[in-house]
C-alpha cells in the first residue's frame, strides 16, 4: 500500500509540473506555444513631380513585448529580419504591398515594431537617382498586436513617402529622410 502512495504522488507531481510551469507567471511575451507574424509594407502615393521611385533600404526588423520581467527587465527584443532587403515604395502604392518579414514568434501581446534603415533615394524620370540623407537609421512604431499559438497574424506597416521625404531647407537641393511609418 506504502509503495501505492508514493507511486501515486510521483504520478500527481509528473502530471501536475508542466501546468504548474506553465503558469509560473515569468511575465514573458509567451502564452503557451508559438504562432506566426507575417509583416508587410505598403505607402501611399507620392507627390513630387518627376520622382519615378523612392528605394528604402532596410537591415533589420525588431519586435518589441514591452512586457516586464519579474526583476523589472523587459524581455528580449526578438529579430524577425537581419539582412539587407531594398523596396521601392512607389511600386508599393493602390493597396499593393510587399512582405517585410515572416517569423514564428511566441505567442502573446506585442508592443512596437523597430525598422533599421540603411540607406534611402530617390529616382528620377530621367535616371538620374539622389541619395537621401537619414536623420535617424531607426523607426519605432509604437503597434499592439496579439500573435496566437498556431495561428498567422498580419500586421501591414504604411511607410509614408510623402511624409517621409523632405527637402532640407538650409542646403539647396538636399533632400532627407524622416522616416513616417504608420500601421494600416
Amino acid at each position: 500500500m506504502r509503495r501505492r502512495g508514493r507511486l501515486g504522488i510521483l504520478l500527481g507531481i509528473v502530471v501536475a509540473l508542466p501546468w504548474a510551469m506553465s503558469c509560473s507567471g515569468s511575465g514573458s511575451a509567451s502564452v503557451a506555444g508559438m504562432g506566426r507574424l507575417e509583416l508587410h509594407l505598403t505607402d501611399a502615393p507620392l507627390d513630387l513631380s518627376g520622382v519615378a521611385g523612392v528605394e528604402v533600404t532596410l537591415d533589420a526588423v525588431t519586435v518589441y513585448s514591452g512586457v516586464e520581467e519579474m526583476d523589472g527587465t523587459d524581455t528580449a527584443p526578438i529579430v524577425v529580419m537581419d539582412h539587407p532587403a531594398t523596396f521601392d515604395l512607389l511600386t508599393l502604392t493602390g493597396g499593393a504591398s510587399a512582405l517585410l518579414a515572416s517569423a514564428d514568434l511566441p505567442s502573446g501581446f506585442y508592443q512596437r515594431i523597430r525598422l533599421s534603415i540603411t540607406a534611402a533615394s530617390l529616382r528620377y524620370d530621367d535616371g538620374h537617382e539622389v541619395d537621401l540623407k537619414i536623420d535617424s537609421n531607426k523607426v519605432d512604431i509604437p503597434i499592439r498586436f496579439q500573435v496566437t499559438a498556431g495561428g498567422t497574424t498580419q500586421v501591414t506597416l504604411d511607410f509614408q513617402a510623402d511624409a517621409s521625404v523632405q527637402v532640407n531647407g538650409t542646403a539647396a537641393g538636399d533632400y532627407i529622410l524622416r522616416p513616417v511609418v504608420t500601421p494600416v
